[in-house]
């Protein structure tokens, strides 16, 4: 789902998928066995700002959406979802302030965050969307997940892609990009 547009029928895609939130649990449960375990469990809303920020980070990737980085690695992605989370932070305070990223490529990542968590949650009834407490709480979920593949990949590693490629296999790409290429 990196290099290729795999069809939602793949069965290769379906293993994978199932292979990757195997082990994707197993170590979650290892690195956290130190941890509040209530620490790994995000309610309904929080859940749906989690799918829109890791929405908005595959589609960077992808170049969906105008801004495309195929090589996006886990480093740029955590210091993007810590901008974020200043900018929350700082929104919240009462201040007008948007906080910059060492890289121009980390603010637009950022950016794309921010408007794909406003675009889905703008389509959610307003009993559902997501509260500011509720994006902060996915915003720092997903930090630590970035976090754990980063430290999965040992000391001196600065350019992972672990995470961008396990969330990758999630979302689809869209439909016309999943055609066939042979004719």
């Amino acid at each position: 789902m990196i290099e290729l547009a795999c069809p939602e029928s793949c069965s290769y895609l379906q293993e994978a998928r199932a292979t990757a939130v195997r082990r994707e649990n197993e170590l979650r449960v290892k690195e956290t066995s130190k941890v509040n375990p209530r620490s790994l469990l995000l309610e309904d809303r929080a859940l749906l700002a989690l799918d829109a920020i890791e929405r908005g980070i595959v589609n960077v990737q992808r170049g969906i959406g105008g801004v495309e980085f195929r090589d996006l690695n886990d480093a740029e992605i955590l210091a993007a979802i810590e901008t974020s989370i200043k900018n929350l932070e700082t929104e919240e305070s009462g201040l007008i302030y948007e906080h910059r990223a060492a890289s121009s490529r980390i603010d637009q990542v950022s950016r794309r965050v921010r408007a794909t968590l406003d675009e889905v949650t703008a389509d959610v009834p307003a009993e559902a969307r997501p509260r500011r407490s509720d994006i902060v709480k996915a915003l720092n979920f997903a930090r630590d997940a970035v976090k754990a593949h980063i430290e999965r990949g040992g000391a001196g590693v600065t350019d992972s892609d672990s995470y961008i490629r396990y969330i990758a296999l999630f979302y689809p790409w869209p439909e016309e990009t999943t055609k066939p290429l042979i004719l």
